[in-house]
């Protein structure tokens, strides 16, 4: 089976099967035999296959708000944290007046504060770590194990949650010299210690605490 054959999988469009940018990536991506760093619309893939439907989301790591403009047009809200200025201000504009706020600081500083005022159903997508380039680099490289610390103590004023973590490849031993991440281990644990289901999908580390 070829690559657009296997595209079919995941639903793309056939305008996107002809694009010439997309096409290119696809390449990237088969030449990589499908391994980590998935394309964008295959992560906006998972974030909807694995959202809750009709729930608010909680976005670590704003960057350029490609994901934040994919969520805000299929979810009634979304609340996107970002430290780095430039890139604050610029998605500040980009978002002004949709449903989407954006915050200004690192998500262990916005998070114990926002996280007690949301309530219901909610999507958490983990991606405010340290990625090189122009993303925002704080005392942490990846302060993912104080992210859902913040979920932790505020897990009662949610029902169903679902978390999605990206770039799992990092969390991974061969890589701890290279990206300084936890062990996925802490993540397995997390969600063990909490009764939550957990899986991979490319790249992404999913948890939910209903099927």
């Amino acid at each position: 089976m070829g690559i657009f054959e296997k595209l079919n999988l995941f639903g793309a469009t056939a305008k996107r099967r002809n694009d010439r940018s997309i096409r290119k990536t696809l390449q990237a991506w088969e030449r990589r035999d499908y391994s980590e760093q998935s394309p964008q619309f295959i992560k906006e893939r998972m974030l909807q296959k694995h959202g809750i439907a009709g729930a608010q989301w909680v976005e670590t790591g704003t960057y350029l708000g490609t994901t934040t403009q994919f969520l805000s047009e299929r979810f009634p809200s979304v609340h996107s944290i970002e430290p780095e200025p430039a890139l604050y201000q610029q998605a500040s504009e980009k978002f002004a007046g949709r449903n989407v706020r954006i915050h200004k600081g690192t998500s262990e500083e916005i998070l114990p504060g926002l996280l007690p005022k949301l309530t219901g159903d909610i999507n958490f997508w983990l991606d405010g770590h340290y990625s090189d380039g122009i993303t925002y680099r704080g005392e942490q490289d990846c302060p993912v194990v104080d992210e859902l610390e913040s979920i932790s103590a505020n897990m009662s004023n949610f029902r169903s949650v679902a978390i999605l973590i990206d770039d799992v490849r990092c969390f991974l031993p061969e890589n701890w010299e290279t990206y300084h991440y936890p062990d996925i281990s802490r993540l397995i644990d997390w969600a063990k210690q909490r009764e939550f289901y957990w899986r991979i999908e490319h790249d992404i580390f999913i948890m939910k605490n209903h099927v």
